[in-house]
């Protein structure tokens, strides 16, 4: 979360304020408060089968594990980027590559959202 909000000095962990952690006042770890907190920034959701990266807009999509984890990779309009783990960034195509619960672990995609480019 810290990495798609541009936010490389705290670790966006639910539960957990102050030092290096941060968590927006209010918003529960929920797929309803992931979507929130883009909702605040300006993005609209989108049809969840909008899934490809579109010249012009900035796209979020949530992915939901089984057990209520969450993932969430970025568009810039040309590709999707994504943080796994502590250190490795990736450029990915398409979304499917990480989505499925047999492929890998982080769910299926169940929230876009965008923006036009530019407009924060």
């Amino acid at each position: 979360m810290a990495f798609v909000n541009g936010d490389e000095r705290h670790k966006w962990e639910f539960g957990r304020r102050g030092g290096r952690y941060f968590w927006p006042e209010g918003v529960p770890n929920s797929l309803e408060g992931w979507t929130e907190i883009f909702i605040r920034q300006g993005y609209v959701v989108t049809d969840v089968t909008d899934k490809d990266a579109e010249p012009g807009y900035e796209k979020i999509a949530v992915y939901e594990e089984l057990e209520g984890y969450y993932h969430v990779a970025m568009s810039d309009g040309t590709s999707w980027k994504s943080k796994l783990g502590a250190y490795q960034d990736i450029e990915h195509a398409t979304l499917d590559l990480l989505e499925g619960f047999e492929k890998c672990e982080y769910g299926s995609v169940m929230v876009i959202l965008k923006r036009k480019l530019g407009s924060v």
